[in-house]
């Protein structure tokens, strides 16, 4: 009697555990369709030719968020409702907190509610292709596409180089034959980075290292570049590097440094057929949390990735109570 209750219970218990198995794979499918949707819309315009005719135009500009999704919220809010909506976003990199690839999901989710269909194009950052001091590009790629490339717009052409690490030897080369060859094709230019070359308020960090900025330098210096915009710093500042203009962008989400302490914002780069391209420094309002911690971590984090392996593991106890089951149901007709 005790040997049959006992495959009873072995046979029960796998079923509720295949059962609540099959519960959490449904669950996991939902919100996978949901936070694992295509970006294709956020991809970046890699040498494509975009909007010939247009010879007057803004971009907003915007970086340094970590994963603070309320702040970049208001940041696109703002930019969207100027008087001089931009024609795209580039974001300079550091938009997650680490480069797991449902942190960028989960954002590019969160962002497209306020975006609206308006274009975001992006470069990565330290933390964007970073975990635990190991930089790996690979789920940058894989997630958001190319890390550097360029684009026309209108009469513009913009450069858009990843400078999240150290900067090898291969994208200063195509960096070289970019300006040579297809920056002739525009009137104007203008370049993007994360790290940038030099840092006004910290000599000693938050910028490329010694043998990347000089290399950087002699490469740019004379190639007729109307602006070069860095993120990193998270503070708006202006400067001349290599002979050309160069600016830094205020957070838009992560700690505000230096001149902006306290302050979010991004920066309005306009373009006129006329004045050439200027460049100003815009700043947001904001109050209240920085992120949602709940979504953010407990759907984001435990439903889309530690969940499958949650499923293994009640998959593999099933298995164990459905044999040891069979096992107590043959001793039972034995006996």
């Amino acid at each position: 009697m005790r040997q049959k209750k006992l495959s009873r219970i072995f046979f029960i218990i796998a079923a509720v555990f295949i059962t609540l198995a099959f519960g959490l794979f449904v669950v996991h499918t939902y919100l996978g369709a949901d936070f694992l949707r295509p970006t294709q819309n956020l991809l970046p315009p890699a040498s494509h030719f975009l909007k010939d005719d247009v010879r007057e135009f803004n971009v907003a500009v915007m970086s340094d968020t970590g994963s603070h999704n309320h702040v970049i919220e208001r940041v696109i809010d703002d930019a969207r409702s100027d008087e001089n909506i931009p024609g795209f976003i580039m974001y300079l990199g550091d938009l997650v907190s680490d480069r797991r690839p449902a942190n960028f999901y989960w954002m590019f989710r969160e962002m497209g509610r306020h975006l609206n269909g308006m274009p975001f194009y992006m470069i990565p950052g330290n933390h964007d292709v970073e975990k635990r001091g190991n930089i790996d590009k690979r789920y940058y790629r894989a997630v958001v596409g190319p890390t550097y490339y360029w684009f026309g717009y209108g009469d513009t052409l913009f450069i858009a180089m990843d400078s999240s690490d150290v900067i090898e030897e291969e994208q200063f080369e195509w960096l070289a034959e970019t300006l040579e060859f297809i920056r002739p094709l525009f009137r104007h230019c203008v370049l993007f980075g994360h790290m940038p070359p030099i840092n006004p308020s910290d000599t000693e960090r938050h910028r490329m290292s010694d043998p990347d900025a000089e290399r950087f330098a002699a490469i740019v210096r004379g190639q007729k570049i109307d602006a070069m915009i860095f993120g990193h710093v998270h503070y708006f500042s202006t400067s001349t590097f290599a002979g050309i203009p160069i600016y830094t962008v205020p957070s838009s989400g992560q700690t505000p440094r230096f001149y902006d302490r306290g302050k979010y914002g991004y920066v309005q780069v306009q373009i006129n057929k006329n004045s050439g391209v200027t460049v100003r420094p815009k700043y947001v309002e904001f109050s209240g949390p920085k992120r949602e911690y709940l979504e953010a971590w407990f759907i984001r984090y435990i439903f889309t990735q530690r969940l499958r392996e949650v499923i293994n593991v009640i998959l593999i106890v099933t298995a164990v109570f459905a044999i040891a089951g069979v096992i107590a149901r043959r001793y039972e007709r034995k006996s």
